[in-house]
């Protein structure tokens, strides 16, 4: 148990390893476009990376939330692609379940990089309960960053929301009978070769 700020916290999830590289994947928003904890480009390949597990019935009553935070690599040719990040909820692990939130496609940079960082960090909250449950979730995406302090090169930083594009939370069950999992998926706009995304590490907290 920890604390953030005066909230009780307890770390429900640590990806235990790195997961596969998403490159040239273009279906946005379909599970073939890439889970980043290990799936690689294709729904349901077997990884040693175990799956973000949500304990049943979690969302029991009314403020319970959750925290994600994420960190990683990308990297890109010469062709720019726009890029876009999702989060989803869902009884099997590495499928398309409840969309909880998203980044816009943006334009991934404006020259080829190579070996560059991002972070997000996204909050879920209860915000009714039952089989018309709601789920309000928003976040932030930070790209652009460059990941060693022995470089020079200016890394064109810039913050992106992560959110629902509404007030109007998403409509989840909580009344679960059995685990729900958090699948974070990126989408290249391109399959032309260069860009390439890695989540290095990711952890999930129970805020209360």
């Amino acid at each position: 148990m920890s604390l953030f700020g005066d909230a009780p916290a307890e770390l429900l999830y640590a990806m235990p390893n790195v997961g596969n590289a998403v490159t040239n994947t273009v279906t946005t928003g379909q599970a073939s476009g890439g889970p980043l904890m290990g799936g690689g480009p294709t729904a349901g390949v077997a990884s040693l990376i175990p799956p973000a597990e949500i304990p049943h019935n979690y969302f029991y009553r009314q403020g319970k939330a959750i925290m994600v935070e994420g960190f990683g690599v990308y990297s890109l040719g010469a062709t720019i692609p726009t890029m876009k990040m999702a989060f989803y909820i869902d009884n099997t692990p590495g499928t398309v379940g409840t969309l909880l939130c998203a980044t816009g496609a943006f334009t991934a940079d404006t020259t080829s990089r190579a070996a560059m960082g991002f972070n997000f960090k996204v909050l879920v909250t209860c915000t009714a309960v039952g089989p018309s449950g709601t789920l309000q979730a928003w976040g932030w995406l930070n790209w652009g960053m460059v990941p060693t302090l022995t470089t020079t090169v200016a890394a064109p930083q810039i913050t992106y929301v992560i959110g629902p594009a509404t007030t109007t939370p998403v409509t989840f069950n909580t009344a679960q009978s059995s685990p729900t999992y958090l699948d974070v998926y990126a989408n290249w706009s391109t399959s032309s070769t260069g860009p390439s995304i890695t989540l290095t590490q990711m952890f999930m907290w129970g805020l209360n």
